[in-house]
């Protein structure tokens, strides 16, 4: 018996200390994965962790300065086609310069694109039977227009007889002692009326549009006895004054025809010169203007759209210095761009 009762306890003490060891080894194994889980928190506390997008409604306004306290140094980016000039550049009247200054092409290319950059992104691929340029003795406006890498389709006033003009959306007719035939004539009239755009200078105004034109403008028998007028823009008209200036001078020849106005409530007055009021029997000093006909328009100004003659390779008497071109001239290209682009006057 006794024997027996030993054989019992023994088993029962074998059965304990078994149950101490896998205590003991449970508990280790438990405080062995506590510390393996605090390390690996420990490290992932370092990394961020992804929160949920906040509500837009909810959400603070960041000003966008406090993302970015140091901005980069302002970089020169390619022309986008977004206008840097809406208007005129005020200017000062100013004493006539005394000798021309420098203008190359770069000059008339770079006025291009700052005033109309998303028409010059275009000239490349523009058809050039859309400009037509019927030239003259005295006035080579395709010149200018070869500065301005503007496409353009020229020819002499006899042959504008033949030419079919119904690709085209401006027309240049350049000053000079040829008169177009009566034929020319009717055809420059349709186009008006069609919606074409006409630009004509000095001479022309007697030689043409007195006559095709009849009742708007016309030559009152006077003519200028300077070369260089100062001469002032008139009233607003954002899409022909856009990056010209205020104030500026106004290069002629000799023997240029002043302008007389019948009718004042569609003629507009771009620009005038008080000198030029002085020798003129009107006294309006008109250098330049506008007016539609049909559904198109004709503009007329004094003095030529390219440099003047006798002039050298590059140079310009009457450079404005704020804009590096003339102001005649940045008139004169502003309307072949607004008719070019279809832009209403």
């Amino acid at each position: 018996m006794r024997e027996e009762y030993n054989g019992v306890m023994s088993k029962q003490r074998q059965n304990s200390a078994i149950k101490f060891w896998w205590s003991i080894f449970a508990l280790t194994a438990i405080a062995c994965n506590t510390v393996i889980l605090e390390k690996a928190f420990a490290q992932s506390s370092d990394t961020p962790v992804l929160q949920p997008l906040p509500n837009p409604t909810e959400a603070p306004h960041v000003p966008i300065e406090t993302l970015f306290p140091n901005p980069p140094t302002a970089i020169r980016v390619p022309l986008q086609g977004r206008a840097q000039f809406d208007g005129p550049i005020e200017t000062p009247r100013m004493a006539l310069p005394g000798r021309a200054s420098m203008a190359p092409p770069k000059t008339y290319r770079g006025w291009l694109e700052q005033t109309h950059p998303q028409f010059s992104l275009q000239t490349s691929a523009m058809e050039s039977e859309r400009l037509v340029v019927i030239s003259d003795k005295y006035d080579q406006a395709e010149r200018t227009l070869e500065n301005l890498n503007i496409p353009y389709k020229i020819m002499s006033k006899k042959a504008f007889d033949s030419y079919d003009l119904s690709a085209a959306q401006v027309v240049i007719i350049d000053c000079g002692p040829n008169n177009l035939s009566w034929n020319g004539g009717i055809k420059i009239r349709d186009f008006v009326i069609k919606g074409g755009y006409l630009l004509t200078t000095d001479w022309m105004i007697d030689r043409l549009n007195q006559h095709v034109f009849p009742g708007f403008i016309a030559w009152n028998g006077a003519t200028n006895q300077q070369r260089m007028y100062e001469a002032s823009l008139v009233g607003k008209h954002p899409a022909l004054f856009r990056h010209a200036v205020t104030n500026g001078a106004w290069k002629m020849d000799i023997h240029c025809h002043l302008i007389r106005i019948f009718n004042k409530e569609k003629v507009r007055v771009l620009a005038v010169s008080d000198a030029l009021a002085q020798e003129d029997p009107d006294k309006l000093g008109a250098l330049a203007v506008v007016f539609p006909f049909g559904r198109g328009y004709v503009m007329h100004m004094m003095a030529h759209f390219d440099r003047g003659q006798g002039v050298k390779v590059n140079e310009l008497p009457d450079a404005a210095p704020a804009i590096g071109i003339s102001l005649r001239q940045a008139l004169a290209i502003n309307y072949v761009v607004a008719g070019l682009s279809g832009t209403k006057l």
